[in-house]
């Protein structure tokens, strides 16, 4: 006897992964995802924590710190300027680390 399996597979698009990414960053419900025209995504956590992207790079930036310096448990603040990244875990602790 023969069986023949067939389904669908969908590859992750660009907002799966924004979605993904905001869920790990706000450690709690995400109560606003938005992507505008221009691809900035504005993610506002039911923490009150409130980021805004100006792309995917950034937010692949953001989920690294999450891992790296937060130990994942989310992020409460974040700042970006052309030197430097500015951060707050939501343990409280502050961190300013060079691009």
């Amino acid at each position: 006897m023969a069986l023949t399996l067939v389904g669908c597979s969908s590859t992750p698009t660009q907002q799966d992964n924004y979605m993904d990414a905001s869920f790990e960053l706000c450690n709690t419900e995400v109560k606003v995802y938005s992507v505008s025209d221009d691809g900035r995504v504005r993610i506002v956590c039911a923490d009150g924590s409130k980021f805004a992207l100006r792309s995917e790079v950034t937010l692949e930036t953001m989920r690294n710190i999450n891992a790296d310096y937060c130990s994942g448990e989310g992020l409460s603040k974040f700042n970006e300027s052309q030197r430097y990244y500015q951060f707050r875990c939501k343990s409280g602790e502050t961190i300013s680390i060079n691009k």
